[in-house]
C-alpha cells in the first residue's frame, strides 16, 4: 500500500510540468543520443521554444524542473532560465514552419551548480535516468489577437553537440499549454 501511495504522490508531483519525451528532432549534426538526466551535464541544456507569430516567451519566467524520485528538497529543483543564443544548435533543430520563430533559454551559472549537486546526490542514491524527470513550465505572452485553438507550441531541449533535441512539448495546442499547472494567463509581450 505504501508503494502505491508513493507512486501516486510522485505522479501528482510530476504532473506539474511538461516532461521530456523521446522524440528525435532535427538532423544528426549534433549528438544523436538521448539526454541522460542522471549522467549528462544537464546544466548545459539549451531549450528552444518554437512559437508561432503572435506568441513569445516571457523572458524571465521560464522554469526548468529537475525531480528525482523520492528525493529531498535539493533533488526537486525549480530553476529560472535565462535567454541564450542559438550559436551551438544550428543543424540540431528542425526547420521552422512559416511564421514561426525560435527563442532560446539556458541555465545561469549558480543554477548549474545546484543542478550538478542534485544529480550527484541522485546518483549517490543509485538513481538512474529513468528515475529523474526533467521538465519545463512555459510562460507565454501575446503580441496581439490570437486564436488559442489554432496555435501549437513546441519546446525542445538538448545539450549542444552531445544529445539530440528532444521535445518537452510536441506541437501541443495552445489551449492545452494554458491548462498546464504553473502556466498562467498570457500577458501582452513587452
Amino acid at each position: 500500500m505504501r508503494h502505491l501511495i508513493v507512486a501516486f504522490c510522485s505522479l501528482l508531483l510530476l504532473a506539474g510540468c511538461s516532461t521530456m519525451g523521446t522524440g528525435n528532432f532535427g538532423p544528426s549534426g549534433g549528438g544523436n543520443r538521448t539526454l541522460d538526466a542522471a549522467n549528462d551535464d544537464i546544466g548545459s541544456i539549451v531549450v528552444a521554444f518554437d512559437l508561432p507569430r503572435g506568441l513569445g516567451p516571457v523572458p524571465t519566467t521560464q522554469l526548468f524542473t529537475f525531480d528525482a524520485a523520492n528525493g529531498g528538497p535539493s533533488e526537486h529543483l525549480r530553476l529560472t532560465m535565462v535567454q541564450a543564443n542559438d550559436a551551438d544548435l544550428g543543424s540540431q533543430l528542425p526547420p521552422l514552419a512559416d511564421g514561426h520563430a525560435y527563442y532560446f533559454f539556458a541555465l545561469n551559472d549558480n543554477d548549474k551548480g545546484r543542478l550538478a549537486a542534485a544529480q550527484a546526490s541522485s546518483r549517490a542514491r543509485g538513481l538512474t535516468a529513468q528515475s529523474i524527470q526533467l521538465g519545463i513550465v512555459p510562460k507565454l505572452c501575446t503580441s496581439g489577437q490570437i486564436d488559442p485553438n489554432a496555435l501549437q507550441v513546441t519546446v525542445l531541449g538538448g545539450i549542444p553537440s552531445q544529445t539530440r533535441m528532444t521535445p518537452f512539448l510536441d506541437h501541443m495546442p495552445l489551449t492545452q499549454v494554458n491548462q498546464l499547472p504553473g502556466s498562467t494567463q498570457m500577458p501582452a509581450c513587452a
